[in-house]
């Protein structure tokens, strides 16, 4: 016997003659039995004792069988009961067996049935209780298994995090250089404009003294007082440096706050995005690409501009920003000589759509439907990485957006994005 049906049977009746003979067969059987004569006392042995089996009699004085049975099924479902009936009718049967009982003998009592219903029924029994302990195992291990499945996926979204963010260094790292030659040349020229305009303060300064001792010097301050700060006026050049000195300002203002614009798109773009979503405008993100790339662009092509007025919209600008700037300096990068990139967007319905068309050498057929794959490159060897336009389809993923090509060998190609209004 299994540990399941290794437990004591209670046989209840309140005939004590057949409470023995029944004992007495089971126990030729190697069960343990114990008896009782009455529904209480049995429900006093079943608190106190450890019992697989409840053979119970149906016609008891005190309290019936079926409301023993009834009670012990909710007391203490994991015994099996056995209903013993001198009454051979099919409804009360039906009754017993529909409130839970395992079998069910008939008086006069035949050893071989007694043997073979509380055999079933204890068998049953180790079933039911075993396959309950596996469905709690079954669902301990679906846990568990959800839990390093839900870890694993975290682990995974984390990871793509993080290769979008060593693209975009990447990228950054690749642009460095044209970035630094961007901020050199206004720097230059600002520090030359600064330069000249110390050396026109100093002229000013000394032109304003010596106009200052002249006057003091002369009794009377008529013609010869004028005709000395005129001349003086043209030895130090008054005029030139009041015009040159304005377009100096004018030069340096402007250079600084073209520095200012490469610097500020540079740390926007490499900027780590926000968990949540934030209102930006789609015009800008380019513009902010544009800033940053700008030295990848201006040698070999022309940017055309058609920006439609788009509403503000939800998203993850520091994303998109790596979406464009990977497409324009695709673009870029399949214009072999000089060519023109042209930008359009627009807002129509509820969505806003980013077209970027090169005059480049377009993409062959077969290669379109490859180009997403993530490590797939149509650049020489050492010039790409695989990577760009699949983390541009993983992003757009992101914002439920979508991307669309038409391509001509020879011709060029315009990739379109279309992202969804999100309030």
């Amino acid at each position: 016997m299994t540990d399941h049906e290794n437990k004591g049977i209670l046989i209840v009746d309140d005939e004590p003659q057949v409470c023995s003979m029944l004992a007495r067969i089971l126990e030729k059987e190697g069960y343990s039995c114990k008896t009782s004569n009455s529904a209480k006392e049995a429900l006093d042995l079943l608190a106190e004792g450890d019992f697989a089996l409840l053979l119970l009699d149906i016609q008891m004085p005190e309290m019936s069988g079926l409301e023993l049975q009834k009670k012990v099924r909710r007391k203490c479902p994991d015994i099996a009961v056995v209903m013993v009936s001198g009454v051979n009718d099919r409804n009360v049967v039906f009754e017993v067996l529909r409130n839970g009982a395992y079998g069910y003998v008939i008086k006069p009592i035949e050893q071989m049935e007694v043997v073979i219903n509380v055999k079933n029924a204890l068998r049953r029994r180790t079933l039911e209780i075993e396959n309950r302990e596996y469905q709690v195992e079954l669902e301990r291990l679906v846990f568990e298994r959800t839990q390093e499945l839900q870890k694993a996926y975290k682990d995974l979204q984390s990871s793509q995090e993080q290769i979008i963010q060593q693209e975009k260094m990447a990228a950054v790292g690749q642009l460095a250089a044209g970035v630094a030659h961007e901020i050199n040349n206004p720097i230059g020229y600002v520090s030359s404009n600064l330069n000249a305009l110390a050396r026109y303060s100093t002229r000013l300064i000394d032109f304003l003294q010596a106009q200052r001792e002249l006057c003091a010097s002369f009794n009377d301050s008529g013609s010869e007082c004028m005709v000395a700060t005129r001349k003086l006026q043209k030895e130090k050049k008054i005029d030139f440096l009041s015009e040159d000195l304005t377009d100096i300002v004018r030069e340096s203002q402007e250079g600084v706050e073209r520095i200012k614009n490469i610097v500020q798109g540079l740390k926007n773009f490499s900027r780590k995005d926000q968990d949540q979503p934030l209102a930006a405008d789609i015009n800008e993100c380019l513009e902010t690409t544009l800033n940053v790339i700008w030295n990848e662009l201006k040698y070999k092509t022309t940017v055309v501009k058609d920006y439609g007025q788009l509403p503000t919209t939800k998203c993850y600008p520091q994303q998109l920003s790596q979406v464009f700037m990977n497409l324009l300096v695709n673009a870029a990068q399949a214009i072999e000589t000089k060519g023109e990139i042209t930008i359009t967007t627009r807002h129509r319905g509820d969505a806003i759509s980013v077209a970027i068309t090169d005059t480049g050498s377009g993409i062959a057929a077969d290669k379109i439907q490859k180009i997403f794959e993530p490590f797939f490159t149509t650049k020489p060897v050492g010039q790409g990485t695989g990577l760009g336009l699949s983390i541009v389809r993983e992003i757009l993923d992101k914002h439920n957006g979508t991307i669309d090509i038409a391509s001509e060998p020879g011709k060029g190609s315009c990739f379109t994005v279309t992202v969804p209004v999100m309030a």
